[in-house]
Protein backbone atom coordinates (compact mmCIF):
# COMPACT_ATOMS: atom_id res chain seq x y z
CA UNK A 1 0.00 0.00 0.00
CA UNK A 2 1.55 2.73 -0.96
CA UNK A 3 2.08 6.04 1.50
CA UNK A 4 -0.23 8.29 -0.43
CA UNK A 5 -3.18 6.01 -0.32
CA UNK A 6 -2.60 5.14 3.56
CA UNK A 7 -3.04 9.02 4.16
CA UNK A 8 -5.89 9.58 2.26
CA UNK A 9 -7.31 6.21 4.38
CA UNK A 10 -6.34 8.32 7.54
CA UNK A 11 -8.24 11.69 6.44
CA UNK A 12 -11.07 9.55 4.95
CA UNK A 13 -10.91 8.09 8.82
CA UNK A 14 -11.06 11.48 10.28
CA UNK A 15 -13.98 12.93 8.16
CA UNK A 16 -15.85 9.92 9.17
CA UNK A 17 -15.44 10.11 13.01
CA UNK A 18 -15.93 14.45 12.29
CA UNK A 19 -19.08 13.35 10.61
CA UNK A 20 -20.86 10.96 13.35
CA UNK A 21 -19.83 13.43 16.12
CA UNK A 22 -21.60 16.51 14.34
CA UNK A 23 -24.66 13.87 13.34
CA UNK A 24 -24.46 12.74 17.58
CA UNK A 25 -24.56 16.61 18.07
CA UNK A 26 -27.92 17.46 15.43
CA UNK A 27 -29.38 14.25 17.05
CA UNK A 28 -28.86 15.69 20.57
CA UNK A 29 -30.18 18.85 20.05
CA UNK A 30 -33.31 18.15 17.93
CA UNK A 31 -34.28 15.42 20.44
CA UNK A 32 -33.77 18.24 23.20
CA UNK A 33 -35.66 20.78 21.00
CA UNK A 34 -38.57 18.20 21.03
CA UNK A 35 -38.52 17.65 24.45
CA UNK A 36 -38.59 21.12 25.26
CA UNK A 37 -41.45 21.70 22.69
CA UNK A 38 -43.65 18.58 24.35
CA UNK A 39 -43.36 20.21 28.07
CA UNK A 40 -43.81 23.46 26.51
CA UNK A 41 -47.25 21.94 25.36
CA UNK A 42 -47.81 20.16 28.13
CA UNK A 43 -47.66 23.21 30.79
CA UNK A 44 -49.59 25.00 28.63
CA UNK A 45 -52.28 22.35 28.27
CA UNK A 46 -52.39 22.22 31.98
CA UNK A 47 -52.16 25.66 32.32
CA UNK A 48 -55.52 26.14 30.24
CA UNK A 49 -57.11 23.08 31.72
CA UNK A 50 -57.34 24.34 35.58
CA UNK A 51 -60.62 24.60 37.09
CA UNK A 52 -61.85 27.90 38.54
CA UNK A 53 -62.12 26.05 41.90
CA UNK A 54 -59.65 23.61 43.50
CA UNK A 55 -59.22 21.55 46.64
CA UNK A 56 -55.55 22.62 48.35
CA UNK A 57 -56.12 20.71 52.05
CA UNK A 58 -57.22 17.13 52.59
CA UNK A 59 -60.04 16.44 54.96
CA UNK A 60 -57.26 14.82 56.90
CA UNK A 61 -55.21 17.81 57.13
CA UNK A 62 -54.66 19.17 60.57
CA UNK A 63 -56.37 22.62 61.31
CA UNK A 64 -59.64 24.31 60.66
CA UNK A 65 -61.61 24.21 57.51
CA UNK A 66 -61.18 27.16 55.48
CA UNK A 67 -63.00 28.20 51.93
CA UNK A 68 -61.89 30.86 50.11
CA UNK A 69 -63.62 32.52 47.09
CA UNK A 70 -63.96 35.60 45.03
CA UNK A 71 -64.30 37.65 41.20
CA UNK A 72 -60.93 38.72 39.64
CA UNK A 73 -62.07 42.13 38.20
CA UNK A 74 -60.71 44.58 35.15
CA UNK A 75 -58.47 47.40 36.83
CA UNK A 76 -62.08 49.64 37.03
CA UNK A 77 -63.09 47.23 39.98
CA UNK A 78 -66.48 46.90 37.76
CA UNK A 79 -66.39 44.28 35.10
CA UNK A 80 -64.86 40.10 36.20
CA UNK A 81 -62.12 38.42 34.08
CA UNK A 82 -62.30 35.24 32.33
CA UNK A 83 -59.09 32.85 32.10
CA UNK A 84 -57.08 34.82 35.07
CA UNK A 85 -54.59 32.40 36.93
CA UNK A 86 -54.84 32.70 40.59
CA UNK A 87 -51.89 30.88 42.60
CA UNK A 88 -52.50 30.41 46.30
CA UNK A 89 -50.20 29.02 49.27
CA UNK A 90 -49.75 29.39 52.84
CA UNK A 91 -48.21 27.84 56.01
CA UNK A 92 -50.68 24.41 58.01
CA UNK A 93 -51.97 24.64 61.03
CA UNK A 94 -48.50 25.05 63.10
CA UNK A 95 -47.51 28.12 60.86
CA UNK A 96 -45.20 26.02 58.75
CA UNK A 97 -44.70 26.23 54.74
CA UNK A 98 -43.45 22.14 55.09
CA UNK A 99 -43.03 20.29 57.95
CA UNK A 100 -40.19 22.19 60.32
CA UNK A 101 -39.19 24.77 57.51
CA UNK A 102 -40.23 28.31 57.05
CA UNK A 103 -39.32 28.95 53.63
CA UNK A 104 -41.76 30.18 51.16
CA UNK A 105 -39.45 28.36 48.16
CA UNK A 106 -41.66 25.29 48.02
CA UNK A 107 -44.64 25.45 50.14
CA UNK A 108 -46.31 22.23 50.54
CA UNK A 109 -49.88 23.81 50.80
CA UNK A 110 -50.49 25.29 47.34
CA UNK A 111 -53.59 25.25 44.42
CA UNK A 112 -53.54 27.28 41.21
CA UNK A 113 -56.92 27.91 39.77
CA UNK A 114 -57.91 29.69 36.04
CA UNK A 115 -61.22 32.26 36.59
CA UNK A 116 -64.72 31.28 34.96
CA UNK A 117 -66.70 33.45 32.72
CA UNK A 118 -67.94 34.90 35.44
CA UNK A 119 -64.43 35.61 36.69
CA UNK A 120 -65.33 33.49 39.60
CA UNK A 121 -62.23 31.77 41.09
CA UNK A 122 -62.82 29.43 44.70
CA UNK A 123 -59.85 27.51 46.84
CA UNK A 124 -60.93 24.46 49.61
CA UNK A 125 -58.10 24.33 52.49
CA UNK A 126 -57.89 24.72 55.96
CA UNK A 127 -56.91 28.31 58.11
CA UNK A 128 -53.16 29.26 58.24
CA UNK A 129 -50.99 29.58 61.51
CA UNK A 130 -49.25 32.27 61.75
CA UNK A 131 -45.19 32.30 62.12
CA UNK A 132 -43.68 29.83 65.08
CA UNK A 133 -43.22 32.64 67.41
CA UNK A 134 -45.61 35.03 66.06
CA UNK A 135 -45.20 38.67 64.93
CA UNK A 136 -46.47 37.95 61.64
CA UNK A 137 -50.63 37.70 60.77
CA UNK A 138 -51.67 34.31 59.22
CA UNK A 139 -51.90 35.27 55.94
CA UNK A 140 -52.68 33.38 52.23
CA UNK A 141 -49.81 34.63 49.03
CA UNK A 142 -51.35 35.24 45.91
CA UNK A 143 -50.15 35.65 42.43
CA UNK A 144 -52.20 36.63 39.80
CA UNK A 145 -51.03 36.08 35.92
CA UNK A 146 -52.94 36.74 32.83
CA UNK A 147 -52.94 37.74 29.52
CA UNK A 148 -52.52 41.00 28.79
CA UNK A 149 -52.10 42.00 32.61
CA UNK A 150 -48.66 41.96 34.42
CA UNK A 151 -48.01 39.52 36.72
CA UNK A 152 -49.55 40.80 40.62
CA UNK A 153 -49.19 40.11 44.00
CA UNK A 154 -51.63 39.97 46.78
CA UNK A 155 -52.07 38.59 50.21
CA UNK A 156 -55.23 37.55 52.24
CA UNK A 157 -54.92 38.07 56.12
CA UNK A 158 -57.89 37.31 58.57
CA UNK A 159 -59.81 40.01 60.90
CA UNK A 160 -59.22 39.09 64.68
CA UNK A 161 -55.78 37.63 64.29
CA UNK A 162 -53.63 39.51 67.19
CA UNK A 163 -50.70 40.11 65.04
CA UNK A 164 -52.72 42.95 63.32
CA UNK A 165 -52.14 46.26 63.85
CA UNK A 166 -55.39 46.95 63.99
CA UNK A 167 -57.33 43.44 64.43
CA UNK A 168 -60.86 44.87 63.97
CA UNK A 169 -62.39 46.17 60.88
CA UNK A 170 -64.58 49.08 60.60
CA UNK A 171 -67.96 48.38 58.70
CA UNK A 172 -67.22 50.08 55.31
CA UNK A 173 -63.65 48.01 55.38
CA UNK A 174 -65.53 44.78 56.15
CA UNK A 175 -67.78 46.01 52.72
CA UNK A 176 -64.63 46.53 50.59
CA UNK A 177 -64.14 42.98 49.25
CA UNK A 178 -61.01 44.29 47.71
CA UNK A 179 -59.01 44.50 51.15
CA UNK A 180 -56.24 41.88 52.00
CA UNK A 181 -57.78 41.82 55.81
CA UNK A 182 -61.00 39.84 55.57
CA UNK A 183 -63.92 38.87 57.94
CA UNK A 184 -64.56 35.58 58.48
CA UNK A 185 -67.72 33.92 59.33
CA UNK A 186 -68.42 30.35 59.95
CA UNK A 187 -71.48 28.43 58.09
CA UNK A 188 -73.74 25.44 59.63
CA UNK A 189 -71.28 22.82 58.53
CA UNK A 190 -68.36 24.82 60.81
CA UNK A 191 -66.42 25.82 57.68
CA UNK A 192 -64.80 29.38 57.72
CA UNK A 193 -65.69 31.07 54.97
CA UNK A 194 -63.95 33.91 53.54
CA UNK A 195 -64.49 36.25 50.19
CA UNK A 196 -61.86 37.84 48.91
CA UNK A 197 -61.78 39.76 45.22
CA UNK A 198 -58.95 40.79 43.28
CA UNK A 199 -58.60 44.18 40.90
CA UNK A 200 -56.12 44.10 38.08
CA UNK A 201 -53.93 46.47 37.48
Amino acid sequence: MSAKFSKAIRRFRIVQRLLTLFLGLVYVLVLSANRAFSQARSTNGASKSLSWKTVIASSDEPGEPLVVSGTVYKPGGKTPVEGITVYVYHTDAEGYYRKGSNSSSNPRLNGAMRTNAEGKYEYRTIKPAAYPGGGNPAHVHYVISGKGYSKQYDELQFEGDRWLGNPNLSASQRADTFLSVRPLTKDKDGVWRVVKDIRLK
